[in-house]
């Protein structure tokens, strides 16, 4: 179950009620919020509001100018082999930090590349794995690639990439996430003792065209990431993760 798909059964029960009730003239405000509520969950400018107070922390674009002994590159989800492909395949998130390291790599900071991730299906090889992949497909000599293979989470990222990096000397890095996903991950590799300096692979731009004021259902995934990374604050902030 994902995390708006009570809101969604709650607006459809809301909306069923309040249209039962119409038929004894009992007004029309139950089934109008029950709509509402489900217009917003998949209106445009609703997530990229919702997705401000994450992201205002960050320049848009940034391309880091400040020098880092390492770059760390968060892994989002990779998808493993299936039948047709033998091979595992990146989402679209880890594609886009991987080139972004890559590009940050071969343009500005000729560093070692850390790739962070490490849960797989049992059997199948580590997220970082398939990083380091596309790390070097897309020019990161492969002696300059690093991997974290054990994490789970963005506090295990932090924990274990950190280990490495001290391992190394390493203490000043840039880090390459989502930019929704930033101010959590920032937080945890300082908790750590790393100077961090955040480098987002990708932000939730608002173009004032005809698409993004049409209800979409890609509008409802960026509010359920939002609200992921909303509610992992708060969890973070309680266990002493950040």
């Amino acid at each position: 179950m994902t995390y708006l798909q009570p809101f969604v059964l709650i607006f459809i029960v809301i909306t069923a009620v309040g249209l039962a009730r119409m038929r004894q003239c009992k007004g029309v405000l139950l089934p109008a919020l029950g709509l509402a509520g489900l217009f917003l969950m998949l209106w445009p400018p609703v997530d990229w509001l919702l997705s401000r107070p994450l992201e205002i922390w960050y320049r848009q674009p940034f391309v880091p100018t400040e020098q880092a002994d390492a770059i760390v590159v968060l892994a989002g989800s990779v998808d493993p082999p299936r039948h047709g492909r033998p091979y595992s395949l990146a989402d679209k998130a880890t594609t886009d930090r991987c080139r972004y390291a890559a590009w940050l790599h071969t343009h500005s900071h000729p560093v070692p590349v850390l790739a962070c991730g490490g849960w797989a299906p049992a059997g199948q090889q580590p997220y970082s794995t398939t990083m380091r992949q596309m790390l070097q497909q897309e020019g990161v000599s492969g002696s300059m690639i690093w991997t974290e293979e054990r994490s789970r989470s963005t506090y295990e990222n932090a924990a274990e990439g950190a280990a490495i990096l001290r391992q190394n000397g390493i203490r000043r890095i840039l880090l390459i996430t989502g930019a929704t996903d930033m101010l959590r991950a920032e937080r945890c590799f300082r908790k750590q003792g790393l100077d961090v300096v955040p480098a987002p692979a990708a932000y939730r731009r608002f173009d004032p065209s005809l698409p993004e004021f049409l209800p979409s259902w890609k509008a409802a995934a960026q509010n359920e990431h939002t609200l992921h990374e909303t509610l992992g604050l708060a969890w973070y902030w309680v266990r002493g993760w950040i």
